[in-house]
């Protein structure tokens, strides 16, 4: 079975056999046409494709290229069988899936933070129902504008390193030091906001709080807060829904 997680900045594939991963890529979404993702896909012997996308285009290609295979598209072909409380043609299945694996793994889970293209906050209630959160830029959205205005197109590449320094010398160490103490403290600050509605008591378990995306690795050691990192949560959940 192919479980692939279609995104705006990356294509993610886990191939799975036996009841286990024996591989697990990524390829960046622009670089995804119909001959190389019929290479990708006849290299494996799989005769299903679960997919969660949302970039239609490539959900429509992988349809088209995997014909001889069953594409099964999640929030098309199947439901994630979770209560939404979201505009039903607004919320993305790859939100609703995360929420659900979350819920499933990790009874006292309240809250999702996954890093992707954006970084989204959703919030679940106890009963298990999908209640809706936030949306804002990714890190590699602001490390993408940033390199555009500041450095005449050069790309800034992540350099943690720098977060030692208390006072930045260069533009490139100007904007990791932004970017990186940034964002962390602004996700501190809104898991502070609504610690009280995450964990009545108050005092967070790590469990409350499910973390997910590759954009994550970047900001871990700066968050204050207990939590949980399942980098391939969507994959949980995609198991949980076709066991193998």
């Amino acid at each position: 079975m192919i479980f692939v997680d279609i995104g705006n900045t990356t294509v993610h594939f886990s191939i799975q056999k036996n009841g286990r991963e024996v591989k697990n890529f990524r390829i960046p979404t622009y670089k995804i046409n119909r001959k190389r993702l019929k290479g990708i896909l006849e290299r494996f012997s799989s005769s299903k494709i679960i997919i969660c996308s949302v970039v239609p285009n490539l959900t429509k290609l992988f349809k088209k290229v995997g014909k001889t295979k069953e594409v099964i598209v999640i929030g098309e072909d199947v439901k994630v069988p979770i209560s939404s409380l979201y505009n039903p043609k607004e919320v993305g299945s790859d939100r609703l899936l995360c929420a659900f694996a979350a819920k499933k793994i990790f009874s006292r889970a309240k809250l999702v933070i996954d890093f992707g293209t954006a970084i989204t906050f959703d919030f679940i209630s106890s009963k298990g129902e999908y209640l809706g959160g936030f949306i804002f830029p990714g890190i590699e959205s602001a490390y993408k504008s940033l390199s555009g205005c500041a450095l005449l197109g050069k790309r800034v590449k992540v350099d943690l390193k720098v977060l030692k320094r208390k006072i930045p010398k260069t533009t490139s160490q100007s904007i990791n030091k932004g970017i990186i103490e940034g964002f962390a403290l602004l996700i501190n600050s809104w898991v502070e906001k609504y610690r009280r509605w995450i964990a009545k008591s108050g005092r967070l378990s790590k469990d409350n709080i499910i973390i997910t995306g590759g954009g994550a690795k970047f900001l871990l050691k700066k968050l204050n807060f207990p939590y949980i990192y399942e980098p391939h949560l969507i994959f949980k959940g995609m198991r949980i829904l076709f066991p193998l």
